[in-house]
């Protein structure tokens, strides 16, 4: 078998300033240039990394913007509880002197969840990027999130690590087919149910614009099995680069309890790459 060779926003009625004014007048409502009477950024998503809750690295998150003040978050979320997947409202709305949207959301967790408090993201005036937040719920540093086309491209196709063939394990190269299902090889070598019949073992897949839901697996000899363990991802916008995490503690991703990098470098968000 060949070895892989790897390479490389809401909607409520729109806000323009007014001096010593944040709240929405008239006049905002009628600008001709704020999508009529919605937000430009409404009906958008936003994808990339983003420091979400605890955890070892930045995690892989999508934010979509709905087209009232709706927002929905897809990545792991880990504080007093786990959320897997996590809505909020828009609080605020204000546009800045450079044509930026400055807007508030409280995401809407659980009241046991102390941490909880309303986070600031600021678009670019181009919309084409966004940053803010605060930790410990998401924070979004400058460069990490990007728009997402409207038609998603596609996850078929072979997915394999950056660099090293033994980073990120579980899923160190992926294949996704049309039919909704995926093949695995690690270390260059293909995962099979039955290695006699050279039956190739394959599990079901998710794809929902960005937001990707998967399997990663563990194989063992002693005796032979095969753990399913649940990952999700996220496409860049550009669609060459599939952030990835998983749900779960044991899955083979970088720690930062690791001494050495066994399963990719300490603090760098595990990633994909289209072959």
């Amino acid at each position: 078998m060949k070895r892989w060779n790897v390479r490389s926003l809401i909607a409520a009625t729109a806000l323009a300033m007014l001096v010593g004014s944040t709240g929405c007048s008239k006049k905002d409502k009628d600008d001709p240039n704020n999508g009529g009477g919605k937000y430009p950024f409404y009906n958008t998503e936003y994808t990339g990394t983003a420091k979400v809750g605890n955890h070892y690295f930045p995690r892989p998150l999508s934010l979509r913007f709905g087209d009232d003040n709706s927002v929905s978050a897809f990545s792991h979320l880990i504080l007093s509880k786990y959320h897997r997947e996590f809505t909020g409202k828009i609080t605020n709305v204000e546009k800045n002197g450079q044509g930026q949207y400055m807007v508030t959301i409280l995401f809407d967790l659980p009241g046991e969840e102390q941490f909880n408090k309303a986070q600031v993201y600021t678009f670019t005036s181009d919309l084409l990027s966004l940053t803010g937040g605060s930790n410990p719920i998401v924070e979004i540093p400058n460069g990490t999130m990007k728009l997402f086309p409207k038609t998603s491209p596609s996850m078929v196709g072979t997915w394999a690590q950056p660099t090293q063939p033994g980073w990120y394990p579980d899923v160190n190269a992926t294949v996704f087919f049309t039919q909704g299902t995926t093949n695995y090889f690690q270390g260059g070598k293909p995962v099979y149910f039955s290695y006699d019949d050279g039956v190739f073992f394959t599990e079901r897949y998710k794809q929902d614009g960005s937001r990707i839901t998967f399997a990663g697996v563990n194989t063992t000899t002693e005796p032979p099995k095969i753990w399913i363990i649940p990952y999700y991802g996220v496409l860049t916008a550009d669609g060459k680069t599939l952030y990835v995490d998983s749900y779960e503690s044991i899955a083979r991703l970088p720690s930062s309890f690791s001494t050495f990098d066994w399963n990719g470098p300490k603090g760098v968000t595990p990633s994909l790459l289209r072959q």
